[in-house]
């Protein structure tokens, strides 16, 4: 995929509407899927720490910012919004790795 996408003219305020509630499904049931993973790879970490990641933080918003160039995005609000998704997202997944879905089976 690549080039901006192209939201379709909207008669009326009611059918903007419409497309921007289903646009709302489909980024939430993406989100759904990326919690999914994000609770999985607390498996994969041995500590506090490593769910923390700095570097990888940093590398998901580089590549956020790029995504949101190619598609025609503001990169400060994808950035904004993917600095909150994380914070939340991590919360989650310490929360696993504490019930010991991280601990290691070295």
């Amino acid at each position: 995929m690549s080039g901006h996408p192209i939201a379709q003219e909207c008669a009326d305020l009611g059918e903007l509407r419409a497309n921007i509630d289903r646009l709302d499904r489909e980024i939430v049931r993406l989100l759904a899927e990326r919690a999914q993973y994000v609770i999985q790879a607390a498996k994969f970490k041995k500590t506090p720490a490593d769910v923390h990641a700095p570097a990888r933080v940093e590398q998901v918003v580089q590549n956020v910012r790029a995504y949101a160039v190619q598609y025609g995005a503001s990169p400060d609000v994808v950035e904004k919004s993917y600095r909150l998704l994380i914070e939340g997202f991590t919360a989650q997944e310490l929360a696993a790795h504490q019930r010991g879905s991280g601990a290691s089976k070295d």
